[in-house]
């Protein structure tokens, strides 16, 4: 008799409760181990066409040679120049080392910049580097959690009091704008994973400083939409709340009454003491008033566009729908931020934001910067994130409204003598 029929004869000839419970649990373990034995054996560890991945893969018999002969090329592969790149292999060769496996330290740091770089298929990383996809997709995963341990307490750290004071200095020296201590952008990030949940958008929320560098970012999955995406990530709540480190009151130039410090955003965000926004229909009303705080508080947003515009060419994952979990998926989107903010530190020849490469202006005319049209050819920018904008509190449109008149009285410059 097999150990099947057993069971059932365990079931059927005893009038005892617990024994009948007995024989249920006896043929669902073997119901398990049957289920166990049908399910497809891995045929190798490594496939015979991966076997010499060591010398035939594309680490091996590209990248190494176009990094000693092409820099060009290793631009192209790794958004920097040999000597940033060196610099950032010996900053994470230890983490990156795993002794008990045969990838070296700098094959999973090409492997990851080329997918962020290029968008390229794990699929086809994989095959190129004659590795599993599996263990390419964990490279990756692995490297991104690298980069952000290393690198972000020194490229990606909340600013401190004194260093917003410094970011609201650039940014009254080089776009007018007094007391603004960032500009402030959403974007949608699009994956594809399997999942219960109908949306599958992360939302990114980004401030940067007056010169293209990220300082405060954000990014969460975005499910209720009613309840708006600037309370979506911790960022959009601690401005909300009060609780960044953002330096105390202090008079705007030639005036003497204390005014706080600011972010400037579009219309996607609501208006608040610390988060200045253009006034909606100004056209409608032909207020010139309006019109100068709205043109002065585009220029200074500008900053942000550009900060994602370059951002997004330089890292063209960012433009692909992501084939990763949303908490993986994040682990790409901040290495992506991570390693924008690392080169523009240390790139001292401008390879990686040439001057021609953000908006400029001539006169009253912007000149569009190159990353403009780079990014058309790989299906333009990313959507902006939208919110539900819950109602102004009074003290905030007095801020708006104060900060307006001080553009047209005391804070008024020729730049804008065009605005009507």
């Amino acid at each position: 008799m097999t150990d099947t029929e057993l069971g059932e004869f365990a079931i059927l000839n005893s009038g005892d409760q617990d024994n009948i419970i007995d024989g249920m649990f006896f043929n669902l373990i073997q119901l398990y181990k049957e289920r166990q034995n049908r399910k497809r054996k891995r045929r190798w560890r490594t496939r015979p066409i991966n076997m010499d991945w060591s010398k035939t893969g594309y680490h091996q018999q590209t990248f190494l040679k176009m990094k000693e002969m092409d820099e060009e090329k290793l631009f192209c592969h790794t958004r920097m120049s040999r000597e940033i790149y060196g610099e950032l292999l010996k900053l994470t060769a230890v983490s990156l080392t795993k002794y008990k496996e045969q990838i070296h330290a700098e094959e999973r740091l090409s492997i990851t910049l080329l997918y962020l770089a290029n968008g390229s298929s794990i699929a086809d990383l994989a095959q190129s580097h004659k590795l599993g996809k599996t263990t390419a997709r964990n490279i990756i995963l692995e490297t991104c959690e690298a980069l952000w341990e290393i690198l972000s307490p020194i490229y990606l750290s909340e600013p401190t009091e004194d260093e917003f004071k410094g970011i609201s200095n650039d940014f009254l020296k080089m776009w007018d704008m007094p007391n603004c201590v960032g500009a402030l952008s959403g974007k949608h990030i699009n994956i594809s994973y399997p999942s219960k949940q109908k949306s599958q958008i992360l939302v990114l929320i980004a401030a940067c400083d007056a010169k293209y560098t990220f300082t405060t970012v954000g990014v969460e999955a975005y499910q209720n939409q009613t309840k708006g995406v600037f309370h979506a990530t911790k960022f959009g709540k601690d401005l909300a709340e009060k609780t960044l480190p953002l330096p105390p009151n202090v008079p705007l130039p030639l005036t003497s009454e204390p005014f706080p410090h600011y972010f400037v955003g579009d219309c996607a965000f609501p208006l608040k003491e610390n988060l200045m926004k253009p006034y909606p229909d100004v056209q409608e009303c032909a207020n010139r008033t309006q019109n100068v705080f709205n043109y002065r508080l585009s220029r200074a947003s500008r900053v942000i566009e550009n900060a994602f515009g370059i951002l997004m060419t330089r890292w063209r994952v960012l433009k692909t729908s992501l084939e990763f979990s949303p908490e993986n998926a994040k682990k790409i989107i901040l290495a992506c931020l991570l390693l924008h903010n690392f080169i523009i530190s240390n790139d001292t020849n401008q390879l990686y934001c040439p001057a021609n490469y953000v908006d400029a202006e001539e006169e009253y005319f912007v000149v569009r910067g190159d990353w403009r049209t780079e990014l058309e050819t790989v299906g333009g920018p990313l959507s902006s994130a939208t919110s539900a904008i819950s109602s102004e509190a009074d003290s905030a449109n007095d801020t708006r409204e104060y900060l307006a008149n001080y553009f047209v009285n005391a804070g008024a410059v020729p730049f804008q003598n065009h605005v009507k």
